[in-house]
């Protein structure tokens, strides 16, 4: 026989010694994460040009009444009506949270699955659910705070006309808060849900993009292709094909307001049906998007 001799080679590897976050850490991490991608943070310019521009076509409406409101007339301010300005606001805040929508979730989804993330991912102590929440929960916080920044500069503005002060106005007009932050939650459970579906199955961002703002758009149209134009029983209930007329129709709704334009109004059907309707659709699409995910991670 002979003898066999081994070696030992010292390759510089040093056990890590810092501090196991677990399964919370990594969630935090991934919801920064997601926080700085949608966003452009530590990126390209090119990659915070849209996200930007977006949150600044949302604002600055805001801004310009907030100004406006210190300097005109009281008599002309107090004539602003009040809930309807902030529906009206929250028409263009859905607009732009849709195109926000079609540009972050696939940025938030895509590029862990064709750069091989997932596959790191799945070595930590971290779930599909886990995953897909922290991504999910990344991209709600920014539309939030994009929809209810410029809300809470719309109130303040208001707020600040009242002939009594301030603060006077902030308390007349406290009811309004709790209906602004519903109708902030009605336009994210209109919109993201399915912009996580679509970017969970498509290869491409921008082929993602496209996808979903076809879809949404197909929607609208085909609804109200149906209901002003159907003569068969139920037709009517097309009108809840399309997440955008039921989010704005609920949004005024909230309000106590009325908008002749809606389609469900049209349809005579209650907001609160179409608003039960986003909710189903948002838990479905959810449901969806972890399932999908499960057999990825």
């Amino acid at each position: 026989m002979t003898d066999q001799a081994g070696a030992v080679y010292d390759l510089g590897y040093t056990p890590y010694e810092g501090e196991r976050r677990g399964r919370a850490g990594a969630r935090r991490t991934i919801f920064w994460d997601g926080v700085r991608r949608v966003l452009g943070i530590r990126r390209k310019a090119r990659k915070k040009v849209l996200p930007w521009l977006l949150v600044g076509i949302a604002s600055i409406p805001a801004v310009v009444f907030v100004g406006i409101a210190f300097f005109v007339p009281g008599q002309i301010a107090d004539a602003t009506p009040g809930p309807l300005a902030h529906a009206q606001f929250f028409g263009l805040g859905g607009t732009m949270v849709l195109l926000f929508t079609a540009l972050s979730a696939p940025e938030l989804l895509i590029p862990d699955r064709t750069d091989g993330v997932l596959s790191m991912l799945s070595s930590r102590p971290l779930t599909s659910g886990d995953y897909i929440a922290t991504r999910f929960a990344s991209l709600v916080a920014i539309i939030l705070g994009f929809l209810l920044v410029p809300q809470l500069l719309l109130f303040i503005g208001q707020a600040s006309t009242h002939r009594n002060g301030l603060f006077a106005g902030i308390v007349d007009s406290a009811d309004v808060l709790p209906k602004i932050v519903v109708v902030a939650g009605i336009y994210t459970l209109a919109y993201v849900p399915l912009g996580f579906v679509v970017a969970g199955l498509a290869k491409r961002k921008a082929i993602a993009s496209s996808i979903f703002l076809a879809g949404i758009f197909g929607l609208i149209a085909l609804a109200e292709l149906i209901v002003r134009n159907s003569t068969f029983a139920g037709g009517r209930w097309f009108a809840l094909l399309s997440p955008v007329n039921t989010a704005d129709a609920s949004n005024f709704w909230v309000f106590g307001e009325s908008n002749p334009d809606s389609l469900l109004q049209f349809a005579n059907i209650n907001p609160s049906i179409g608003l039960l309707a986003l909710v189903v659709v948002g838990v479905l699409a959810v449901s969806f998007s972890v399932i999908r995910y499960r057999r990825l991670l």
